[in-house]
């Protein structure tokens, strides 16, 4: 089975002892910056176009494979039971297509079916969700039903609670919006950073993995490459690499301001060397992409 990629995306910038007032006026410079760092994606793709087809139809074959779903499962019976059929026609693939997620995918290989994703609390429910329908309405409505399907049916394992878990509810099939619902789970586990093995939610693995590679980076940077160049203050920076199957960090290839930082950047994540363990889907190793946003703080040293 060829390897799959995770994508995960953390936007990390600390709002603590802020207003509500400041925060909003924070993420919208935040926002107008990552929206400048993503159009210089364009002249930077991590992955060819062919790449990212192969990557993303090589992922929806192996979760279909693990997922079996079906219009009889279950969670389908369960959803059709709560959910109006006809608010089943808010689904916009449209709109989800168009996505930066999915630009590079053709129409005839792009998967038309829609996934719910969580995590699962210290009190042991649901938590963290995130699905994209089209329409918010009816994401909202699609959590709001399924906190009370009863978690135990999906039959998780203590060690599955630890994982990002993926469900699919809906699919299109010949031009019809049906309830196709998973029989499976699929839980995706994330690689572990040393340091960070003791934890075991999720979200903190999470956070945990991308703080300690934040610190690998300003304690090995080049203070003398970085000072060099023009650029002072705050600036966002944009690590993108891959943890294989053998927890060795590849492929990296970071967004930053100008080349000098991007190769400094990239030349310290390729000497991160503490990761113990790689990410893996249903128990079984795979490929983890990486993707984040930081800021770095460039002053003059003289």
């Amino acid at each position: 089975m060829k390897s799959i990629l995770l994508f995960f995306t953390i936007l990390l910038f600390p709002f603590t002892n802020y207003s509500q007032t400041k925060k909003d006026s924070l993420n919208k410079v935040v926002r107008e910056r990552i929206k400048d760092i993503q159009e210089t994606e364009s002249d930077n793709p991590y992955f060819t176009k062919q790449e990212a087809e192969t990557e993303y139809v090589n992922e929806n074959n192996t979760f279909q494979a693990l997922a079996q779903p079906s219009e009889n499962s279950d969670l389908a019976n369960y959803f059709k039971i709560y959910l109006e059929s006809e608010l089943l026609k808010k689904i916009d693939f449209s709109t989800i297509k168009s996505s930066y997620l999915y630009k590079n995918i053709s129409s005839s290989k792009y998967n038309y079916t829609i996934r719910l994703t969580f995590e699962i609390s210290k009190s042991n429910k649901a938590s963290n969700f995130h699905i994209n329908t089209g329409n918010k309405e009816l994401n909202r409505k699609v959590v709001e039903i399924f906190q009370k399907y009863p978690l135990e049916k999906l039959a998780l394992t203590e060690s599955d609670k630890h994982g990002k878990i993926s469900v699919q509810l809906f699919a299109k099939e010949n031009k019809d919006i049906i309830i196709k619902a998973s029989t499976f789970a699929v839980v995706d586990q994330l690689p572990i950073i040393k340091g960070c093995e003791n934890l075991q939610a999720n979200w903190e693995l999470n956070k945990c993995f991308y703080d300690k590679l934040y610190e690998h980076i300003l304690k090995n940077v080049s203070l003398k490459t970085i000072n060099k160049q023009e650029l002072r203050g705050d600036i966002i920076f944009r690590p993108r690499f891959t943890i294989d199957e053998a927890g060795k960090i590849v492929h990296v290839n970071s967004i930053a301001p100008n080349i000098v930082i991007k190769n400094e950047i990239d030349r310290v994540i390729a000497s991160f060397d503490q990761v113990l363990s790689p990410g893996m889907r249903n128990n079984k190793l795979k490929n983890t992409y990486c993707d984040i946003f930081r800021t770095l703080t460039i002053e003059n040293l003289n």
